[in-house]
């Protein structure tokens, strides 16, 4: 329920004009005298106005109880005790005394009286006023309503919503239109107790539903105590997302110096909002950042982040563009976008906070269409690549456009046909520039003989042709085809035990084959340029645990409890290529391959893969996870990762409570290879009913940062969407 609102809900009830029905139906006529009714149970009031007989009018004295007017009456039932019920016939008015209680519609009103006036549709309730609806609920000490202008006043009001907490008081709340209300002395807070820990005070407040509430002469408490002044304050007044009021983010570091952060957040529609930032900087200066989102009906939807700085340090204009957009222009067809740019190559060094954005080597924006048929899917992209360590972008190969074709499978009898086809134009300012058309056309056989093993089998044939112009390189078209096949034999073994564990064990046999040919004569642009020739057979032996978990009254729900997997090949001839663990060509055995994940309880997964070499016997590469999830943000995750001659790497994230009210959070990396830390991270947070504080310190590679951050519950993180 919106916080205002609450005072319209009287004016739709009508309820006057019930106590008025109610009291016709228990005496009729009805003198001027009070009529005592300990309680009155109320009739439900129908849908059309009471009417007078004629013969019954002519009769009536003029004491008689007058009509219902239709403006009065609902279709909806209300249930009305009090202890005396009176109607003045020479005011046309009528009163309910003592322990007044009206239920109408799932909400209940509670008062000490009630006063209706018909002539002029005015009403007015006094003494413990009490609405309560879906456990929101409003009090007051008087409430005056003209039910046809649905304008009033309520006197010494409190609102309570639940699911925020959110509470407002007023010393006078005025209803001035529809959806427009304005409160004197006003203050509001999402505190329990009559002395809040923290709220604010404002002389004027101006509150339009489902858009503003604006504020003059603002003070914020602590308690008691005033901590700063504002002459003007504006804040969210929906309740479907409150990320309401956003307080400043402060801190010091080593590149921004002391700076502080002022973002506004504005829920423009249900299906839009967006983020501003002020953010000031002792060492930078002034920048100002936005995060815009949107979604729309069918699935579009889309982000736009800004940040624009005149860094006083550097003399010159630095900031970031990003731009993600989804747009699904027709059921099978998508426009998609994720355009990245920068000012300068240092921008993520100076600026970025987090790990994985400050130390990136490549930028890279995307603009791509897709269409998809049941069978066949067309993409069209253009990729941008940035290359932040070099001097320039210059040598930096581009790919405007790449279009791509796939044919996922044709069936002609036990065969399927299949198909996979690119066009890319590569282009750059320096360097070897040109298109590659790459044709692959493959036919594949699946069979199950004896109807326990799995069978398949292909072959195919990939052409490349090239136009290549620039740096050297001969022109006019070349071409290059391989031939590639391969096949593969599996057994799958199943057990089931005691109907709740499962076992499922497949030996494998897998044979690949790719033509060699040089092609170190051609173009290159990248890796499939040179395709390496392969005559390969390998081995693999995989075996997994699901376990069966019952769930009362619902579907069964399935957890692999371990999977573990081992492979190794033997390769004929051809070469071996691996861009992260130096290979050693003159071996003809691979390295023996472990893949394994355990997952013993929710919550809990390790997994671990790793290549071993067993003719110089020694370790090529080892991967390291293990995460733990659990209540609220508790978590732990532990991650190694070792590269022989290339990565020995460890990194731990953990969050945790140190007591009720105080909870800890630390990430660390830390390289073996270059004998220190990459990154360290450590924050605390102190959490109340209705407020907590977090404060940061951060330490790495040429930036030491120390951060205060506060949150308001019901309110909303008093933090930007993304940290610029």
């Amino acid at each position: 329920m919106k916080p205002a609102r609450v005072l319209g809900l009287l004016a739709y009830l009508l309820i006057l004009p019930s106590l008025a029905q109610a009291a016709s139906e228990q005496a009729a006529p009805v003198q001027a005298a009070p009529v005592q009714a300990a309680p009155v149970q109320a009739a439900p009031v129908q849908a059309a106005p009471a009417q007078v007989s004629p013969a019954s009018a002519e009769a009536a004295s003029a004491d008689s109880v007058p009509s219902i007017p239709t403006s009065a009456v609902t279709d909806q039932a209300v249930t009305l005790k009090a202890d005396t019920l009176t109607l003045d016939v020479p005011t046309d008015s009528y009163q309910a005394k003592g322990k007044v209680r009206v239920v109408r519609n799932g909400a209940t009103l509670l008062a000490d009286s009630v006063i209706y006036r018909r002539l002029t549709g005015d009403m007015l309730a006094e003494g413990n006023i009490f609405l309560e609806q879906a456990a929101d609920t409003l009090k007051g000490d008087r409430f005056s309503l003209n039910l046809p202008s649905r304008q009033g006043e309520l006197l010494n009001g409190e609102l309570f919503i639940k699911k925020t907490n959110f509470r407002l008081y007023g010393k006078r709340v005025e209803k001035t239109g529809d959806e427009d209300y304005h409160v004197e002395r006003g203050s509001f807070t999402t505190c329990d107790g009559d002395n809040p820990s923290w709220h604010f005070e404002a002389r004027d407040l101006q509150v339009t539903l489902d858009e503003f509430a604006t504020g003059r002469d603002a003070v914020f408490y602590i308690g008691k105590v005033p901590m700063f002044y504002t002459p003007y304050i504006l804040f969210p007044a929906a309740t479907e997302r409150q990320s309401g009021l956003l307080l400043p983010k402060l801190g010091n570091s080593t590149k921004k110096g002391i700076y502080y952060d002022q973002p506004f957040y504005w829920a423009a529609t249900p299906s839009q909002d967006l983020t501003a930032d002020l953010d000031l900087e002792s060492a930078r200066g002034a920048g100002v950042g936005i995060d815009y989102r949107y979604l729309r009906k069918g699935g579009s939807e889309g982000e736009l982040q800004s940040y624009g700085i005149y860094d006083t340090q550097m003399e010159k204009f630095r900031g970031e563009f990003n731009l993600r957009q989804l747009e699904l222009l027709t059921p099978a067809t998508t426009l998609s976008a994720d355009i990245h740019l920068i000012a300068d190559r240092s921008y993520f060094r100076d600026f970025s906070e987090n790990s994985g954005e400050y130390n990136r080597q490549l930028l890279g924006s995307n603009l791509a269409i897709d269409h998809r048929w049941e069978r066949y899917a067309l993409t069209g992209q253009l990729n941008y690549i940035e290359d932040l360590v070099a001097a320039d972008n210059d040598a930096t190969l581009q790919r405007l456009p790449a279009l791509n074709f796939v044919a996922a499978g044709t069936k002609a009898g036990p065969l399927f046909f299949s198909m996979d086809a690119g066009l890319i134009n590569f282009n750059r300012v320096q360097g070897a520039n040109g298109e590659r058309l790459d044709l692959h056309p493959r036919v594949s056989l699946y069979q199950k003989p004896l109807e326990i093993l799995d069978f398949s089998i292909y072959g195919g044939y990939e052409q490349r042709l090239y136009n290549a112009y620039g740096a050297q390189v001969p022109g006019g078209v070349r071409s290059i085809g391989n031939l590639d096949a391969g096949s593969t034999l599996a057994l799958p073994l199943e057990r089931i035990y005691d109907g709740q564990l499962r076992h499922l064990l497949t030996p494998a046999l897998e044979y690949g084959y790719v033509q060699t040919k040089r092609d170190d004569d051609l173009p290159f642009f990248d890796y499939g340029d040179r395709v390496l020739g392969q005559n390969v057979l390998k081995w693999s032996l995989a075996s997994t645990f699901t376990r069966k978990y019952q769930v009362e009254g619902g579907i069964p729900d399935y957890r692999d409890l371990l999977f573990l997997k081992l492979s190794q090949g033997y390769q004929f001839s051809g070469e071996r290529r691996d861009l992260l663990t130096l290979v050693d060509h003159g071996h003809r055995l691979t390295d023996l391959m472990l893949e394994s994940k355990l997952s013993p309880a929710k919550g809990v997964a390790l997994a671990l893969d790793g290549r071993y070499n067993p003719i110089d016997n020694n370790l090529s590469t080892a991967n390291l996870a293990l995460e733990y999830k659990g209540e609220g943000t508790n978590f732990a995750t532990l991650g190694y990762r070792y590269s022989r001659e290339t990565l020995d790497y460890l990194e731990g994230h953990f969050a945790f409570p140190v007591s009720s009210r105080l909870s800890a959070s630390v990430l660390a990396r830390y390289s073996f290879d270059k004998n220190g830390f990459l990154e360290s991270r450590y924050s605390l947070e102190y959490k109340r009913q209705c407020w907590s504080i977090i404060t940061s310190y951060s330490d790495r590679s040429g930036n030491r940062s120390f951060t205060v951050n506060f949150a308001l519950a019901g309110i909303g993180p008093l933090a930007p969407i993304r940290a610029f």
